[in-house]
C-alpha cells in the first residue's frame, strides 16, 4: 500500500515525529521560508502540513492546514483527513525519517546500556544517524497512546 508523503513545517516538529513513528514518510523543515518549503513539497510530491493559514491558502494545491494545537489531535486529524490505515509502528527513525533495519542483539549490546542488552532481544538501527531503538516501556506507552486515539 502506498501512503502519502508529508512535509511538516517549523510549527509541527512533534507531529512529524509521531507520523514517522507510525511509519509515514515525513520530512520536517525548521528553516525554509515559505516559498522554498512550498517548492520542496511540490518537487517531492509531498503534502505540506502547516498551522499557518496564509501559507495553506497560498499553497492550497499541496498544503493541508492543521487546526489543532495538541499533537495527539494533530495525528488524529491527519489520519482522518488522508484516510490512513493503522500501520505497523516504528519502521522509521523518529529523528531523521530513514527506514530502520533490524540488528542482532550482539551488535546492539556494544552500543546500548548493559541493562538494555540483557533485557531486550529485538533492536533496530537507523542507517543515517546510527541510533538504536528497542521495544522498551516507551514503545508500550506510544502504542497505548496511538491505539487510544486511532479513529475506528
Amino acid at each position: 500500500m502506498v501512503f502519502p508523503k508529508f512535509l511538516a513545517d517549523c510549527m509541527l516538529g512533534k507531529l512529524a515525529r509521531w507520523l514517522r513513528i507510525l511509519g509515514y514518510d515525513t520530512k520536517y523543515s525548521r528553516y525554509l521560508d515559505d516559498p522554498k518549503i512550498v517548492a520542496l513539497a511540490r518537487f517531492e510530491h509531498r503534502i505540506l502540513l502547516t498551522r499557518d493559514k496564509a501559507l495553506a491558502e497560498g499553497a492550497s494545491d499541496v498544503a493541508y492546514l492543521i487546526s489543532s494545537s495538541r499533537v495527539e489531535e494533530q495525528v488524529q486529524e491527519v489520519i482522518k483527513a488522508f484516510h490512513l490505515p493503522y500501520p505497523t509502528p516504528f519502521p522509521r527513525c523518529p529523528h531523521c525519517n530513514e527506514l530502520l533495519f533490524d540488528i542482532y542483539q550482539e551488535e546492539a549490546k556494544r552500543e546500548v546500556p548493559l541493562f538494555v542488552s540483557l533485557t531486550f532481544s529485538q533492536f533496530k538501527k537507523c542507517p543515517q544517524c546510527h541510533r538504536i531503538y528497542w521495544p522498551g516501556t516507551h514503545w508500550q506507552r506510544i502504542i497505548q497512546t496511538l491505539s487510544s486515539s486511532w479513529p475506528l
